[in-house]
């Protein structure tokens, strides 16, 4: 721990931790709201009302317009970021989908001469299921699921913000340290994430199988020139096949089952070492950081500061 006197800028590297944790959760209640929205029933007229009200009250019970959304941060960040906006809203009577809300992120991003997101909730339910080898712990009901990641998104992006500022505001030493265990958990989500992505990404190697493939192959070739040898009826030597070649297909089956198996558990360690470190980081969030009303008035008067080339 760094005493204060002697705090420093954060480092690029602890800023992208600390960012990771960030987009972790507004991923998450991207996903929770995208599966609520999916929940109702294919001619459901209230669909888009209800799901924007659903937002709603969960974004005004967290008080999470207190909460700075990274107009420049992850996909995920500027899509949910569209979503809010548009549910809470006065003269939005239609609703939301969020669809509509990645439209309107692009749109934003587009305005601002900011680089566009290019991710789809599609492509997070995706990348979610292949991080996790779909064993997540996550809430069976939607709603549940939506409250936690919007109130893990509302602690991290509080501690974000005391990386961020640095030496630059004075807040009390827990929560400076909750800040830098935040850091700490997200490097290590990151190395994760990217042990994982290396092993997705290697080449499966198919000679053990292929070499088992001709051992089999080669024994029953030979069976069968033997059988051609011994000068039996054709009756008789079909009659010998028969079990050579009930082996030969129930070996190149189990050999192929086998290959297949182990393609699909290869990154089962890999996934469990992120599923355990997302754990960890829900569960230290799952705890309201110890901010006191002086570091929340710091906090505060460092985002009104105005900005400039000493920010």
């Amino acid at each position: 721990m760094i005493p204060r006197a002697e705090r420093r800028e954060p480092t690029r590297d602890e800023l992208a931790a600390a960012q990771q944790v960030v987009d972790l959760f507004a991923a998450e209640a991207l996903l929770a709201l995208d599966r609520y929205e999916r929940s109702f029933p294919a001619q459901a007229s209230d669909q888009a009302r209800r799901t924007a009200d659903r937002l709603a009250y969960w974004w005004r019970r967290l008080d999470l317009d207190d909460v700075r959304l990274d107009p420049e941060g992850s996909d995920a960040e500027q899509i949910l970021a569209a979503a809010a906006d548009l549910s809470l809203d006065p003269d939005n009577q239609w609703g939301l989908s969020l669809e509509e809300a990645s439209a309107q992120a692009v749109t934003r991003a587009a305005m601002d001469g900011r680089t566009m997101p290019t991710t789809t909730v599609a492509d997070l339910r995706k990348e979610f299921e292949d991080a996790y080898g779909g064993r997540a712990d996550v809430p069976a009901r939607d709603d549940e699921w939506l409250g936690q990641s919007l109130t893990r998104l509302g602690r991290a992006c509080l501690l974000r913000d005391v990386i961020a500022e640095g030496a630059q505001v004075r807040v009390s030493e827990p929560l400076r340290r909750a800040a830098d265990d935040l850091v700490q958990q997200g490097q290590q989500f990151m190395d994760d994430r990217r042990h994982l992505a290396r092993k997705q990404e290697a080449p499966i190697d198919r000679r053990p199988t292929l070499f088992r493939q001709a051992r089999i192959s080669g024994a029953f070739f030979a069976y069968s020139a033997g059988v051609g040898l011994t000068g039996a009826p054709l009756w008789a030597e079909l009659a010998m096949r028969v079990p050579a070649i009930a082996l030969y297909v129930k070996g190149t089956a189990d050999a192929w089952r086998d290959h297949d198996q182990a393609v699909a558990t290869r990154l089962d360690p890999a996934q469990a070492q992120l599923r355990s470190v997302r754990k960890g980081i829900a569960d230290s969030l799952d705890t309201p950081p110890p901010a006191t009303r002086r570091d929340t008035r710091s906090l505060r008067s460092s985002h009104n500061r105005p900005g400039g080339p000493s920010r």
